[in-house]
């Protein structure tokens, strides 16, 4: 009964040492995001010796790098504290509409599950933003608007960055519509 209570108590703490350890924090991981040589990710450590790659040739498969990076490390400053100022209403949404079918809806795809015409050839290829739009996020507005305002080249993608042609409203404009699910516009027009 003694052996059983000792191993009993033994083996939770040494699960739990094991996660802790192999668990990487922020201080592991420079500013939010690793980059290899030419600016995107890449193989590297995180902590605990475990390898990551998702940098070019990254099959899709599993989340999508930012997505993942901000489940690790959170969301990089000045994106870190920002929310959506717009209401939440459907004129709100309609005008994301059309700011997504003008800017996004190309590689995206019309409901978002990144199959759009210029995104077939795309390695890795557009985000699932239909997936995206269903996974339960505290930090929606700063994640969405970092990842249209930065793009994706610090991940290795094609995507482009949006802070210098779209304005603010207009990314947390496509930002709500992503969050309402991509639906079909009512409007059409906001753009």
């Amino acid at each position: 009964m003694k052996i059983l209570r000792t191993i009993t108590a033994f083996v939770p703490a040494l699960v739990l040492g094991t996660m802790a350890c192999s668990q990487p924090t922020r201080s592991q991981q420079p500013d939010g995001v690793a980059r290899a040589a030419g600016g995107h990710m890449g193989w590297g450590r995180w902590g605990g010796g475990q390898m990551w790659h998702m940098g070019p040739g990254w099959d899709g498969a599993g989340p999508m790098p930012r997505h993942h990076v901000a489940m690790m490390w959170g969301i990089p400053e000045p994106y870190a504290s920002m929310t959506n100022p717009l209401p939440r209403s459907q004129a709100t949404v309609d005008r994301g509409a059309a700011v997504y079918a003008a800017n996004c809806q190309s590689c995206h795809g019309e409901k978002g599950y990144g199959d759009g015409e210029a995104g077939r050839g795309l390695s890795p290829p557009p985000g699932n933003l239909a997936w995206l739009s269903d996974m339960p996020m505290a930090r929606w507005d700063p994640f969405i608007y970092w990842t249209v305002a930065e793009g994706g080249s610090q991940f290795g993608t094609a995507m482009p960055a949006f802070k210098d042609t779209l304005s603010a409203d207009k990314i947390w404009a496509v930002a709500a519509y992503i969050q309402a699910h991509l639906p079909a516009s009512k409007a059409g027009e906001g753009d």
